[in-house]
């Protein structure tokens, strides 16, 4: 009788399961990144769209006045449920790295970043037994991937006056997951067999944004991109495309006053595109997602506003890629951060926290993320 077990906490190689990422990266092509900085995370991306050292909206690079390079490391405690039992896991990773600059002489901001698009990282075993010679044979099936998709950002935005700010950005998607299966027997005689494979994709994407400032107090921001499509190879052959989805995002902030700033977010991606493509490839589909997130910073001293601002946000959505037919994961995040520049504002170290909890059905989730990130302004 066949046993399966889905053990993205690789409960049956546990020496493994220490760099495990969410189990819900096993369908489809993973868990979406989200390109952000360290203070847009800890006010759970509600100020994305209006933040130029993170990569959601071209637009916002206009707010940019100097010449900066920052990036951000992850440290990620997790424990997981799923009908195979729990395990505390963690993982450490660097998702997000960014550059940023004005021309001089020019209402012209320019900037290159690098993101974690999806991430597929796990292990999946299975006990089974076969007949081999006419006589059943105990085996343990471990079937493992490792990798995801980047995004390489090129973006420019222009700002007009204080009103406007307009942007554009091309995309570079690229990336591969290194695919490894075992079959070990309970019987010695049978020497274990290994294959090993590696799938690479590639993709190229664009899109634009905008900024309109109603005043110095309240601002609105919006954006549309397209991925297009993935181009995906097994080991250097053509086997497939992937259909990669549209985003729409609207952001809204409003500076109450000179301690207080709060900011909204909405996002919504096409991934059901993708639907008839990862059924084609043997998963189970895509569906749409969405995120809303609301934040915000208090600043205890106005005349130093980068001296360990509070920052705090709150975020829910839902995943692309189900683990179970018709049941579609949903995430729900509470975080919090701070922040403090020194070296005359040349450089900068910020701090967030955020507590998710990731659920579907017989699939459980709670991680607790430590973000860190350095910023440097030459």
């Amino acid at each position: 009788m066949r046993r399966a077990l889905l053990v993205v906490l690789a409960l049956a190689a546990p020496a493994g399961a220490a760099a495990q990422s969410s189990q819900f990266g096993v369908r489809g092509l993973g868990v979406p990144g989200r390109p952000l900085s360290t203070r847009a995370f800890s006010l759970g991306g509600a100020d994305g769209m209006f933040d130029g050292e993170s990569g959601v909206n071209p637009a916002a690079l206009g707010q940019a006045t100097k010449f900066s390079a920052g990036f951000s490391g992850v440290q990620d405690f997790r424990h997981v449920e799923n009908p195979a039992g729990s395990k505390s896991l963690r993982e450490t990773r660097f998702p997000y790295l960014t550059i940023v600059g004005p021309i001089r002489k020019y209402p012209v901001v320019v900037g290159v970043s690098f993101a974690n698009y999806t991430s597929r990282d796990f292990t999946l075993a299975t006990a089974d037994t076969t007949a081999l010679r006419d006589l059943p044979v105990a085996v343990n099936d471990t079937f493992s991937s490792r990798g995801g998709l980047s995004d390489l950002r090129f973006a420019a935005a222009y700002r007009i006056q204080s009103v406007w700010s307009v942007g554009a950005s091309l995309h570079v998607i690229t990336g591969s997951n290194r695919l490894r299966f075992r079959r070990t027997f309970s019987d010695s005689e049978f020497v274990p067999v290994t294959q090993t494979s590696e799938l690479s994709y590639a993709g190229v994407g664009l899109d634009l944004g905008v900024i309109r400032n109603f005043g110095p107090a309240f601002s609105a921001a919006a954006t549309v991109r397209s991925d297009g499509h993935a181009n995906v190879d097994r080991d250097s052959l053509r086997v497939a495309t992937t259909d990669l989805p549209y985003t729409f995002g609207l952001g809204l902030r409003w500076q109450t006053g000179p301690r207080l700033l709060l900011a909204s977010q909405v996002q919504v991606a096409t991934w059901s595109g993708a639907n008839s493509d990862i059924i084609a490839q043997g998963g189970i589909g895509a569906e749409n997602t969405y995120e809303v997130s609301l934040g915000g910073e208090y600043i205890g001293n106005p005349r130093r506003p980068n001296r360990r601002p509070l920052r705090f946000g709150v975020r829910y959505g839902t995943l692309p890629f189900p683990l179970v037919a018709g049941d579609q994961p949903t995430e729900f995040g509470i975080s919090a951060g701070t922040g403090v520049r020194f070296a005359q504002d040349r450089a900068g170290i910020d701090l967030g926290l955020e507590h998710v909890w990731r659920s579907s059905t017989g699939f459980k989730e709670r991680s607790f993320l430590i973000d860190l990130g350095v910023t440097v302004r030459p």
